[in-house]
């Protein structure tokens, strides 16, 4: 197991233990919950479901990794908040503990990866047949 997946594991659980015991409004305890909740969620779950290889490290795929982790990050905040709102149960203590069970589970089960073969040119009828007939000019 990499060592991204198992920071994700633990932040969450890293972010419940500062919410939970440390003063309200710390420095500290801001810091902590809020990296929580604007990174790991989405970083776990587009780790997850990446079809895409893990080696790319150019700048545009690493802002697109960033941009997408807090998107579905504060998608999943939202879903959860609202859905504890909604059943009169919010807490913050009750909110971490969701996300941080949501988070520990999408980064330890494995990835999805595309196990698709590309398919070889063999050069049969078929691909000709496919091309679009050429029209008559009048």
């Amino acid at each position: 197991m990499t060592p991204l997946r198992w920071v994700l594991v633990l932040s969450g659980w890293a972010a419940l233990a500062a919410a939970t015991f440390l003063p309200d409004a710390g420095v500290l305890r801001v810091l902590v919950t809020t990296a929580f909740l604007l990174v790991c969620p989405g970083l776990a779950a587009s780790r997850w479901a990446r079809s895409a290889p893990a080696y790319a490290r150019d700048r545009t795929a690493v802002l697109e990794t960033g941009l997408l982790a807090v998107v579905i990050s504060l998608s999943l905040a939202v879903i959860v908040a609202e859905t504890l709102y909604l059943s009169d149960a919010f807490t913050v203590t009750r909110a971490l503990l969701a996300l941080a069970v949501v988070t520990s589970v999408l980064a330890l089960v494995p990835g999805r990866r595309s196990r698709r073969r590309p398919v070889p040119d063999t050069g049969s009828p078929t691909a000709a047949a496919d091309q679009p007939e050429p029209r008559a000019s009048d």
